[in-house]
């Protein structure tokens, strides 16, 4: 990611409360022990740097490593504080394996920590309410676009809850089927609340 720069190709949306991000496949949003100076959060402490910003970094939303798309970031902890507190409207795309039995469904089904894992999720009884649901946009050659909406906010939610109905994402090396896919096809496209400041309701897509 030593290309990636965060300018007005890569800002989605800005005001003087809120940042919102389209961050590529393959990056982290916030550093860790071992990986720092590379990650979305870095990314923005250096944009604030550059264009003299006096605002703090406050994460609203958060995306896993290898997915794409929407971010938001906070520029004030009561911002970030209000935001939290609202069920946003989230949508997703994806290209999943095989072709679906209905043009659209819901696929209600707790997720938990897998056993012996500290990163992957299943469909456990005993885990977490989870809720996605999903629209056929088009099928070819035995993949399917589809558009994902999130009820729940679960790790890997859509991941796992689409190879739970045998309908893995294309490019998930960890929840799919060996591909030829180089990264995950999930991208958070469109997002809708109320902006605390305004109180008007706020979408992008």
């Amino acid at each position: 990611m030593n290309n990636f720069s965060l300018n007005e190709s890569s800002i989605a949306y800005e005001d003087d409360y809120l940042l919102i991000i389209d961050k590529p496949a393959g990056m982290l949003v916030h550093p860790t022990v071992n990986e720092w100076g590379c990650t979305l959060y870095d990314y923005v402490t250096e944009y604030y740097a550059r264009k003299n910003i006096t605002a703090n970094i406050h994460p609203v939303s958060r995306l896993d490593r290898h997915t794409s798309g929407l971010v938001i970031f906070a520029k004030e902890p009561i911002i970030q504080h209000w935001l939290s507190q609202q069920q946003m409207d989230k949508e997703y795309l994806a290209i999943v394996t095989g072709e679906l039995p209905s043009d659209e469904g819901i696929i209600e089904a707790p997720i938990a920590r897998k056993e012996g894992s500290i990163i992957e999720r299943c469909v456990d009884e005993k885990g977490k309410y989870a809720k996605t649901s999903y629209k056929l946009l088009s099928k070819r050659n035995g993949l399917s676009l589809v558009q994902l909406k999130l009820f729940t906010g679960r790790t890997h939610q859509i991941r796992v809850h689409m190879a739970y109905i045998n309908h893995p994402l294309c490019g998930d090396k960890l929840y799919g089927i060996k591909d030829n896919f180089e990264s995950l096809c999930l991208k958070f496209v469109r997002i809708k609340f109320v902006h605390p400041r305004t109180l008007k309701e706020f979408e992008y897509k």
